[in-house]
């Protein structure tokens, strides 16, 4: 299974907020439109990303698997999707979002989409149950 590592507190409004944009530079590769992936709460942190008040009860975790998401679509940044589009960008459609209960053990994250290993795929089995997941 793939995941795509997302600075904090971006992964934590994913996870535990309304956000279901991520802005990329490039397109979703077409084989993984539709699929289910993790969304990994990379160890940066983006400290002047949101108000403070924003994200006070979130779980602030770092180097975890924070929530599963299918990838639903993409389209190119036109004004759209505030709060969360950025100009310029490519925004990535998160559909039906679960965050991880209790994320497992730190995993190292990369960029773009990268593969989960199984042991980390199996905690976060464990959790939640990933209904048509695709590796």
């Amino acid at each position: 299974m793939r995941a795509l590592t997302v600075k904090y507190p971006w992964s934590a409004a994913i996870a535990h907020g309304e956000k279901r944009i991520e802005n990329r530079t490039k397109p979703i590769p077409p084989k993984h439109l539709g699929t289910t992936i993790l969304i990994h709460a990379g160890a940066a942190e983006d400290e002047n990303a949101l108000p403070t008040d924003m994200v006070r009860d979130w779980p602030r975790h770092h180097r975890a698997i924070v929530a599963v998401a299918t990838l639903g679509g993409c389209h190119k940044d036109e004004g759209c999707c505030h709060p969360w589009g950025f100009p310029d960008t490519w925004h990535w459609e998160l559909k039906d979002v679960r965050p991880v209960p209790h994320p497992p053990r730190p995993v190292r994250g990369q960029l773009g989409l990268w593969t989960v290993g199984d042991d980390t795929l199996a905690a976060v089995q464990r959790q939640i149950e990933l209904e048509g997941a695709t590796t």
